[in-house]
């Protein structure tokens, strides 16, 4: 193998996702297709690859329409029942994973705890427990109360240096 094949298995390799081009922008280059206009003349119009347009032409002549074509792979199980399952969460903080899969089951839909915990950390929701006291006791309140009494005088210089 010579070394310029190399490198262009590299790039290859190394190149990113193609981008998929907008509805409008292909309808232009269908119109521009119907009207006689060449490829090279397309591309050089609309600033994109000759390549892009000629796809975009041939896909048109086969299949009759520019829209992107429904792709294989499994459809989203929750794509409705997600939203609902996060309102339920968000509703009641202190739910489980398994009381969020009964209450699914319940409603009629079959899902597992670990479809659950995906949904809910894909919408910035983590099990988190909560504290098993309060912050301030109420002895802390009382000394918060008492040196604001004490202090109650004081100006506003002293008062904008507290925390």
């Amino acid at each position: 193998m010579n070394c310029d094949h190399l490198q262009r298995i590299c790039n290859w390799m190394m190149m990113g996702k193609a981008k998929e081009h907008s509805i409008e922008l292909r309808q232009r280059i269908v119109d521009f297709h119907k009207t006689g206009s060449s490829l090279g003349k397309i591309s050089r119009r609309l600033k994109i690859p000759k390549q892009s347009v000629a796809t975009i032409v041939r896909k048109y002549k086969s299949v009759g329409m520019i829209h992107t074509l429904p792709r294989s792979g499994r459809k989203p199980l929750l794509s409705a029942t997600a939203e609902q399952l996060v309102r339920m969460v968000r509703s009641n903080p202190k739910s489980t994973k398994k009381h969020v899969c009964r209450e699914m089951q319940d409603a009629g839909t079959q899902v597992s705890l670990s479809t659950v915990k995906r949904i809910l950390h894909r919408h910035g929701l983590r099990g988190c427990r909560p504290r098993k006291k309060p912050l301030l006791q109420k002895r802390h309140l009382q000394a918060r109360l008492k040196y604001a009494c004490e202090n109650m005088d004081k100006g506003d210089d002293f008062w904008n240096n507290v925390l």
